[in-house]
């Protein structure tokens, strides 16, 4: 079997136990693919519980079971001194898929290369970790971890694809990514910039323009110099960089 995490659950050559329906197996699958390290049995029984009052220990080793004889493949879910753990090769997840990609970019030594192996990073992702769940995962440090991996991924794929003169290769996953992004000037600064780059130029002073009111309106607070530098590279038609 292979695994997405990387948005709602996905799985791909399901067991022959049929397909993984019940939200709370659902739920446990997916944290504890996403978590880098075992997961203790008190947060499995908060995962399980949700919002309701009910449910315990017995319910945790039920749900528990359950996934456990729906694996297969040589796939298994176990228990350790410091809690359980499922043991998936890495590299048939998409989230250990997105990390391989991300180190073999950060050590490529030709550009090309390596902005194909940041593309194909973060082409992976489908939507936010657990967007299927009932219980919502974003608080969970891995899971925050993942999602700070995301941001920077896009961010050097966009400033790869501007120094090779390709930004109109990155602007998909940065126009996604700035949208549930409103408030990072980091990423809103650098939209603008491809934008610009793909000759939008009216586009990315709308950025900007609406980043800044956005700081200002909904978090009383000025634009940084991210944003200034920005917003000075397209007024002077500079957002590729030159050579001598």
């Amino acid at each position: 079997m292979q695994f997405g995490v990387l948005g709602p659950l996905k799985i791909w050559w399901p067991s022959p136990a049929g397909p993984l329906t019940a939200p709370k197996l659902r739920g446990l699958l997916t944290l504890l693919l996403v978590e880098d390290d075992p997961v203790p049995a008190g947060q499995l029984m908060e995962l399980l519980r949700g919002r309701r009052e009910t449910g315990g220990p017995t319910a945790m080793h039920v749900s528990v079971h359950k996934l456990r004889r729906w694996l297969h493949g040589g796939h298994r879910l176990d228990l350790t001194a410091q809690g359980y753990t499922v043991d998936v090769d890495p590299a048939l997840v998409d989230a250990g898929q997105f990390r391989l990609r991300l180190t073999a970019a950060d050590t490529a030594t030709d550009p090309y290369a390596r902005i194909e192996l940041l593309r194909s990073a973060v082409s992976l992702w489908r939507g936010p970790i657990g967007a299927d769940l009932a219980v919502p995962l974003q608080q969970r440090a891995t899971v925050r971890r993942l999602e700070g991996l995301r941001v920077r991924a896009v961010l050097q794929l966009a400033e790869a694809c501007l120094a090779t003169g390709m930004p109109g290769t990155a602007l998909p996953y940065l126009d996604d990514l700035a949208h549930g992004s409103p408030f990072d000037e980091r990423v809103q600064a650098q939209f603008a910039l491809v934008l610009a780059a793909c000759g939008r130029q009216a586009d990315a002073l709308a950025v900007i323009a609406d980043t800044r009111r956005s700081l200002a309106d909904e978090l009383g607070i000025e634009s940084g110099p991210q944003l200034r530098e920005a917003h000075l590279r397209i007024l002077r038609q500079r957002v590729l960089p030159t050579y001598s």
